[in-house]
């Protein structure tokens, strides 16, 4: 993987991204028809409501945050508000981060004003905001990390407090938006491939060999390749299938994985290695190991220096898991962000898992906020080899997020090899696959239109 170019060059671009349309664009599939949408297009006004049914005027929506830095609470804080969002007067919560930047340098507390021409949505989230500001310093972590999010007039549909916070009603209305339970169900090409393998690798003592299901996985590539060197084409999606069950049986072929022992590089390396053989051929590529979001750059410094009265450079954003589409730009070839996959470790804690799942939400927020020529992002929040399902999308004047589907699991032991067999893994792979293609595509042509009318 090359590193990104010319960060300017990268900026300039995504600065087309957001000013291209796409006119005559039909709606992305929907994943109910195997693939998920990856975009829309939108009506001429983009941030029309649509969560309630009014006229009233509202701001773009903001940048976005999170926190990466670990070392001390107050440390942490200020590199979640120099994420919080457009530091412009304009911006509905303006006010928000105002306060929050007082109390982190211990300037005198005032409640912000509400501003006028909030929709119902942002109200109940500027209400929810307000209300924990007085005793901020005393919240725990990940409620912190819940405030910062909402500042960001993003929808957590599974906070600890949202039912309170927006009322049930409103989540059920909400959830529709999130969850779709085919994205996880098991695609029929996908099991026909699987079973072929999964028979023959159960033993007469009903234990299953890891070791003959990569055997029997590399047997039936062999058969593909035969009948394409005699001149008929293979399913490159069937291949793709073989490739992946052969790579994780690997895995699985000792007695006895020591999973406390696993670190969170080398889990990421097993999930770097699946995602290399989904997007083989592709523009798609995946970058690792603590590589700079750029998306989240602005925000930072454009925060840092209205709020916290310090003009200095800001870095971007580390991340671990960073999807990214290839595009030629004036002759030279470009990588803009598509999507973050955040990961920790096996042995992470529950708090830090929580904590995780906000920062990628906020990651992926400034990547969408950047390319308003998609309507959603679905990533994954990975534990270990356990991923959740997440989708982020615009609704209206903010955006709302949630659990999508079952998790995807990757097997690090027999057992959890025969289990994912059963297909629901690596169907929500590829439908994840569709998606990411479908966002990449929808970016590329968003620059190049824009292109041939300069």
């Amino acid at each position: 993987m090359s590193e990104i170019l010319d960060k300017g060059l990268v900026e300039e671009v995504e600065s087309q991204v957001a000013s291209a349309s796409l006119p005559g664009k039909k709606n992305l599939r929907d994943v109910s028809s195997v693939s998920t949408s990856a975009g829309q297009k939108h009506p001429r006004d983009p941030w029309g409501d649509q969560d309630e049914a009014s006229s009233e005027t509202h701001s773009p929506s903001p940048g976005i945050t999170q926190a990466i830095v670990d070392l001390e609470e107050a440390e942490e804080d200020l590199d979640e508000l120099q994420f919080a969002g457009i530091a412009t007067c304009e911006h509905p919560f303006f006010s928000i981060f105002r306060t929050l930047y007082d109390l982190h340098h211990h300037r005198p507390f005032k409640t912000p004003p509400c501003p006028p021409n909030l929709t119902g949505i942002q109200r109940k989230l500027f209400t929810f905001i307000v209300s924990k500001l007085p005793r901020f310093h005393l919240l725990k972590r990940v409620q912190k990390k819940d405030v910062f999010v909402a500042s960001s007039m993003i929808v957590h549909l599974e906070q600890d407090e949202a039912e309170d916070a927006l009322g049930r009603d409103v989540l059920d209305q909400l959830a529709p938006l999130i969850v779709d339970e085919a994205f996880s169900a098991t695609d029929d090409q996908v099991k026909a491939i699987l079973d072929k393998v999964e028979k023959p690798a159960m033993l007469s003592n009903r234990k299953f060999d890891p070791k003959r299901a990569r055997l029997y996985a590399t047997k039936e590539l062999g058969l593909m390749a035969g009948i394409e060197l005699n001149g008929v084409m293979v399913n490159d999606h069937k291949v793709c299938i073989l490739e992946i069950l052969r790579l994780l049986a690997k895995k699985c072929e000792k007695p006895f994985v020591d999973i406390p022992k696993e670190t969170e590089s080398m889990t990421v390396r097993v999930w770097e290695d699946v995602f290399d053989l989904l997007f083989e051929g592709s523009t798609v590529s995946v970058t690792t190991g603590e590589t700079g979001l750029i998306a989240s750059r602005e925000e930072r410094a454009a925060n840092e220096q209205a709020h916290g009265g310090v003009e200095a450079p800001v870095s971007p954003r580390k991340v671990d898991f960073l999807l990214l589409t290839s595009v030629e730009h004036q002759r030279k070839l470009v990588h803009i962000e598509i999507a973050d996959y955040e990961h920790k470790g096996p042995l992470a804690s529950d708090e830090d898992v929580a904590v995780q799942l906000r920062k990628s939400i906020r990651h992926n927020h400034a990547i969408l906020t950047r390319l308003p020529i998609l309507d959603q992002i679905i990533f994954l929040d990975i534990k270990g080899y356990t991923a959740r399902v997440v989708r982020l999308r615009r609704h209206g004047s903010v955006f709302v997020c949630g659990t999508m589907a079952d998790d995807v699991v990757l097997p690090a032991t027999p057992a959890q090899l025969k289990h994912f067999l059963d297909g629901r893994s690596l169907s929500a792979l590829f439908h994840l696959r569709d998606h990411v293609l479908d966002a990449a595509t929808m970016v590329q042509e968003s620059i190049l239109l824009k292109e041939s009318h300069l």
